[in-house]
Formats: C-alpha cells, structure tokens, sequence
C-alpha cells in the first residue's frame, strides 16, 4: 500500500490538543477514514445513533414496566391462593370435615379438581414431611414431591 502526502486545514489549537492526545495523528485520520467508508463507523450518523439509544431506552423502559406489573398480577394471584388454600386448610385442620362453600371458593381458585384437593388435604394432615401450610405454592410443591409416599 503506497502511502500519499496531503495538505488539511485545521484549527491550531484543535491541532495542539489533537498532538498532545493522539500520538499518530496519520494513523488515527486513515483509521477514521477507513472505517468511515466501510460504514463501520458512522461519524456523520451521531444523531440517528443517538435517537435509536433513545428509543431502545425508552423500550426497555416499557419492558421493564410490563415485567413488574406481570410480577405484581402473579402475586396478587398468589395472594388470593394462598388466602383460599389457608381459609380451608384452617377449617378442615380444626374440624376434620370439609366445609362445602370454603371447598367450592378453593377449586375455582386454586384450579384443582375436588379429589385431588381433597387427597392434599389429608396428605397434608398425616404427613410427617415438614410443610409451610401458609402458602399454596409450598403445599402443593411438597405434595407432588411427596404424594406416592403419601
């Protein structure tokens, strides 16, 4: 590769500061230069580039938005199943007999058949297995972990 000679004009002071930060002012302008006409390096895009972090921000921002809000929906969903899970629990725990209205709130909001519900309960009642009665989450874990022993 041949290299040429040429004449540019430029500020002198942007020239002093140039000398004094980039050792090889050559090499850094064919560098910029090369680079700038394979596009890999967009100097006159500086505005495009800028807006598109804008909005990638501004996206994630949403994203980031949407994931809490999900995780708050999953929450209350567990809340509320938690609070049919230990409304029953409590009940068949102290009586030892279901109670048909706590029963019926439990399936519709646990999404669990009656049987299957009714097998938790028990096996929850004899297990030796520690198990955090609180949380529905928990007792059905521990149920499915555990239930052919059961």
């Amino acid at each position: 590769m041949t290299k040429k000679n040429i004449n540019v004009t430029i500020d002198a002071e942007l020239l002093k500061d140039a000398r004094e930060q980039i050792p090889n002012i050559s090499s850094f302008f064919e560098s910029c230069l090369r680079n700038y006409l394979k596009g890999t390096f967009p100097v006159s895009d500086a505005n495009k580039i800028l807006k598109k972090i804008g909005k990638l921000q501004a996206d994630l921002y949403l994203l980031n938005q949407n994931n809490n809000i999900q995780e708050k929906i999953k929450q209350k969903e567990n809340a509320e199943k938690d609070k049919a899970w230990r409304f029953l629990w409590n009940d068949y725990n102290a009586r030892l007999i279901l109670d048909d209205s706590l029963m019926e709130k439990a399936i519709e909001v646990l999404g669990i058949d009656d049987e299957t519900l009714e097998d938790i309960l028990d096996w929850a009642l004899l297990t030796d297995i520690k198990v955090d009665t609180n949380y529905w989450e928990s007792v059905l874990k521990k149920y499915n972990e555990n239930k052919d022993e059961y």
